[in-house]
């Protein structure tokens, strides 16, 4: 709503924004009448929220462990010993953890527009080459090996339904390094290139450039974390296997601006497209493979450019959800005949919330909702873990890692 509309007012914000608390709006509209509106707009049950940004990871950790915070996240790699901490060794498990599968896709783009990644089985061979299962595991979670994180058929999210997921049931992405090579011959032939594999061998057009000489680059955005420097690692050791030789860079927002033409555009992007609203189409489809979205103000990074899918972008948008289910079958055809990404395993959002907080409900697009979040717990003062650890029923202090918990966003950086 309106500036100084909702359940919540600002109280005070700290210098360079690292604590921002919030406390309930004795003025709301609703105040008085809850029981007449939906429910997402209820009034705060919880007088003030204190939000702590940007602390260490070794603080989230503790804070959450000593129950100085009742909302916070660490990654993958922290949730055994987040949980094994808990103050309260009965409640210490995986119910902790509040998950979510996020619509998007996280992706390496290979620019359709520049030599070599311009060649159709050039791009097919590093789609086959790259080895998805060890990518997901990175995301695989310390306290029982879940991962945080899941694979699909980009562009679209499952989320959206068979009908316009992967309707033509189109196998998700699989390293197959025989087809890789066999592609990758292919390319040699028609590009006048050669690549040396690992056993010695040599296939392509032996007489044109040795590819194997070369070093590619796979771009993403500074500063990497380490989740992407181990995807990006997994990346380089997968093409390594059909003899072709990479390196890692991480270039500033600023850079990224520059990218508004193919050929300023890197061949191999690590980037992804988080949705601001969910419309498989106008939202995930069209940015990503629309050739007006291509490059910085877009999510079309492999600038990809077929006149039959343009065709179907001038209209599919605009037209009632029948005809886009039956069109849908054709164009998930001409998508995935693209090759244009190797899509990447999708994260989970998932925050550790203590056991005592309830009516915690998250929302892809606004993260979750402060108002309608409540804290109360069985048993008297003298016997609660909870009291005994200095909780106050007053406050709720999250400790987080991204401005409002709001993921989504135009273009993931």
């Amino acid at each position: 709503g309106a500036i100084g509309s909702g359940p919540y007012t600002i109280k005070s914000v700290s210098s360079g924004l690292s604590t921002i608390v919030l406390v309930k709006n004795p003025n709301y509209w609703v105040n008085g009448h809850a029981s007449q509106i939906p429910a997402i707009a209820q009034p705060a049950h919880i007088p003030e929220i204190v939000i702590k940004y940007g602390l260490s990871h070794t603080d989230r950790l503790e804070d959450f462990d000593d129950n100085t915070s009742q909302i916070s996240e660490v990654g993958p790699s922290s949730f055994k010993q987040i949980i094994s901490g808990f103050y309260d060794k009965s409640e210490a498990n995986g119910n902790l953890v509040k998950s979510y599968k996020v619509l998007g896709a996280f992706y390496i783009s290979m620019n359709t527009q520049r030599s070599y990644t311009k060649n159709l089985h050039f791009r097919v061979a590093f789609y086959d080459s790259l080895n998805y299962a060890e990518e997901l595991t990175i995301y695989n979670n310390n306290y029982n090996g879940t991962p945080e994180a899941y694979l699909e058929l980009g562009p679209l999210s499952p989320q959206y339904g068979k009908a316009y997921y992967n309707p033509d049931n189109f196998p998700l992405p699989k390293q197959n390094i025989t087809a890789a090579i066999q592609n990758l011959t292919i390319a040699g032939d028609e590009c006048h290139f050669y690549v040396v594999l690992p056993n010695g061998t040599k296939i392509g057009d032996t007489s044109g450039t040795d590819l194997s000489s070369h070093t590619f680059t796979i771009t993403g955005i500074a500063p990497a974390t380490t989740l992407e420097t181990e995807q990006t690692t997994l990346a380089i050791d997968s093409f390594a296997k059909v003899g072709l030789h990479f390196t890692a860079a991480y270039v500033t927002e600023s850079e990224v601006a520059d990218w508004t033409s193919p050929s300023t555009t890197p061949h191999f992007v690590d980037l992804g497209w988080l949705p601001d609203y969910p419309d498989p189409i106008g939202q995930q489809l069209i940015p990503i493979y629309d050739k007006s979205e291509g490059g910085t103000f877009g999510g079309n990074d492999a600038w990809v450019d077929n006149a039959t899918l343009q065709h179907y972008f001038s209209f599919l948008d605009f037209v009632n959800a029948t005809t886009q289910i039956k069109d849908m079958k054709t164009v998930s055809k001409i998508v995935y005949d693209q090759y244009a990404y190797m899509w990447l395993p999708m994260p989970y959002t998932y925050y550790f919330v203590q056991p005592y907080v309830h009516n915690f409900v998250y929302n892809p697009f606004g993260g979750y909702f402060y108002n309608l979040m409540y804290i109360s717990y069985n048993g008297s003062s003298s016997n609660s873990s909870y009291a005994t650890h200095n909780v106050n029923y007053n406050t709720l202090a999250l400790n987080d890692l991204i401005a409002g918990s709001v993921i989504a966003t135009t273009k993931f950086f």
